[in-house]
């Protein structure tokens, strides 16, 4: 059990270390950089690879449901390698593959989810909507004075 937490583990920060994908793909250092086509173009990528790795954890769930109900065995002659091996190694091979898809496919959904994220608010900080408002809190601080101020900030894109 320790080593299969280690290894998502592991898993999850090497996702994390290849957060900066715009960096190689469009040159630039900061996502606000990017362009409205960049950026548009990048979330339908990011959307594309969400489904692609829902798809990998559902192959893995058919891995695991086909193992669980030994879809796998079959009446006629066994192949090279299941003699080989044997059946209960094949047995835990496949289930082995089910869950590694499982796991993978549930660590780049969650990737791609916070990437697809962290695109949609570039793209609705720097390209706002006709007509659109903005309300946020703004903090002041008077040098002359030594005095901070508390306000809010109402931007009207039109």
């Amino acid at each position: 059990m320790k080593k299969l937490l280690l290894v998502l583990l592991f898993l999850i920060l090497s996702n994390l270390s290849n957060a900066q994908w715009y960096n190689r793909k469009y040159h630039v250092n900061d996502i606000n950089l990017m362009t409205s086509e960049q950026l548009n173009e990048s979330l339908r990528d990011s959307k594309n690879a969400t489904w692609g790795s829902v798809g990998c954890a559902a192959v893995g769930g058919f891995f695991l449901l086909a193992n669980k109900w030994n879809l796998w065995t079959s009446d006629t002659d066994p192949s090279e390698i299941q003699k080989l091996i044997g059946q209960k190694s094949m047995h835990d091979i496949y289930g082995g593959v089910g869950v590694l898809l499982i796991a993978s496919g549930t660590i780049a959904f969650f990737g791609y989810l916070e990437r697809t994220k962290n695109i949609k608010m570039a793209i609705h900080k720097n390209y706002p909507h006709l007509g659109s408002i903005h309300i946020a809190p703004k903090f002041d601080y008077n040098r002359y004075t030594a005095s901070h101020n508390l306000g809010m900030t109402l931007t009207f894109n039109f």
